[in-house]
């Protein structure tokens, strides 16, 4: 008897390996869909390897409008495409242009979809963009339409999750994950005179180190300190009394980078914004085995016990006294490591979100298919 496979198209903003939404979500966990649940992802981007190659310079606006005209229309493909799929999911939008079309064809043909998202998307765009006449043609007020119109809802954390419930009654839970078999455990950094701190981020978040930069600066008068920024841009202003290092960031090369710390940080403004953050950075860094540093905003007061496995700070005094904590004992920056590593095994797994994001997705297909895959699972 041949088993039915249930078909997924997903609708994503960026070619696969390139958005830490989409490689730390959906990406993630397409193997485990497929191979354990019987769903199969196939996976079509909004942007053109064209736009992505211009989209983050600055300047050549003329080259970036007429690209993103360009890929809206072809989106316009979606709906004959959708059909020959039994649902749709797409990461945050269809297009980041424009309100919300074709989601709403979609909802007109009867096409069952689930939106997933990891950010507080419904409000404007954070921080500084090379793109700002265009961010502002992006209408994240269409994220409450797509909600509305979502046959089922998916989200990353429980802030998110009081927002879309107010418009779905279909909300699951489904947390930003980390896949172990690429996040091996570092060796530990060897004896030195020199304590280094990392941050790993892309440029959207880069700003978020200035946050902890008179902490850094402070810590830095005081012993040999060095400082590792890892994103796809570099730090336009080096860290006073602080060595700096910038390293370009690799999807291959992420946990050996995070290995190359003593500790890695993320801080974060308390924003309405930032609290729908999912702690991605505070995962990669436990995961590989080092210990973190984590501003208490949002889901990071979830994933970090203070002293058990890892740290939070607020203000200057604390993020100072982290970093003297840690410098000072090897040991106990062994403890923290470990137990960040275990919080990761048992909580934050590509394997265990993909099985909650299956569920999510057999809510909404038919059935039939359901029985299928029922009988496929067995």
């Amino acid at each position: 008897m041949n088993i039915q496979m249930l078909r997924v198209l997903a609708l994503v903003q960026k070619a696969q390996g390139i958005s830490p939404g989409q490689r730390f979500r959906l990406e993630q966990w397409a193997p485990h869909l497929q191979h354990r649940h019987g769903i199969e992802l196939d996976f079509h981007a909004f942007e053109s390897a064209a736009l992505t190659r211009v989209l983050y310079a600055h300047g050549r606006v003329a080259t970036k409008a007429a690209l993103i005209v360009k890929d809206f229309v072809r989106r316009a493909n979606i709906l004959s495409l959708a059909r020959n799929y039994d649902a749709v999911v797409m990461h945050r939008e269809t297009s980041m242009l424009g309100p919300a079309v074709y989601e709403r064809l979609l909802a007109w043909a009867g096409i069952p979809f689930v939106l997933d998202f990891d950010d507080a998307i419904w409000m404007p765009s954070e921080g500084v963009s090379a793109n700002g006449v265009f961010s502002k043609l992006r209408f994240p007020s269409k994220t409450m339409t797509i909600t509305t119109l979502a046959s089922c809802v998916t989200v990353g954390n429980e802030y998110l999750a009081r927002w879309a419930k107010q418009l779905n009654g279909n909300v699951h839970i489904v947390p930003t994950t980390i896949n172990l078999s690429m996040y091996e455990v570092q060796p530990e950094s060897p004896e030195r005179d020199i304590f280094t701190i990392g941050w790993m981020g892309s440029h959207s978040t880069l700003r978020h180190l200035e946050e902890v930069r008179h902490a850094i600066e402070r810590f830095g008068a005081t012993r040999r300190v060095k400082m590792v920024v890892v994103c796809d841009v570099p730090q336009t202003k080096p860290f006073a009394h602080v060595e700096t290092e910038f390293v370009k960031w690799s999807g291959d090369r992420e946990a050996k980078d995070i290995g190359g710390m003593d500790v890695g940080i993320m801080p974060l403004p308390d924003e309405p914004f930032t609290r729908g953050k999912c702690g991605c950075k505070a995962l990669q860094y436990m995961a590989a085995g080092r210990p973190a540093i984590v501003s208490p905003v949002g889901v990071n007061m979830d994933i970090v016990q203070h002293g058990k496995n890892g740290l939070l700070a607020s203000s200057d005094d604390e993020w100072v006294n982290a970093f003297e904590t840690l410098a000072s004992s090897r040991e106990l920056r062994r403890q923290l490591a470990n137990a960040g590593r275990k919080t990761v095994e048992d909580r934050f797994t590509a394997e265990a979100a993909a099985q909650k994001f299956a569920q999510a997705l057999r809510s909404i297909v038919p059935p039939a298919i359901n029985a299928h895959l029922d009988h496929h699972q067995e």
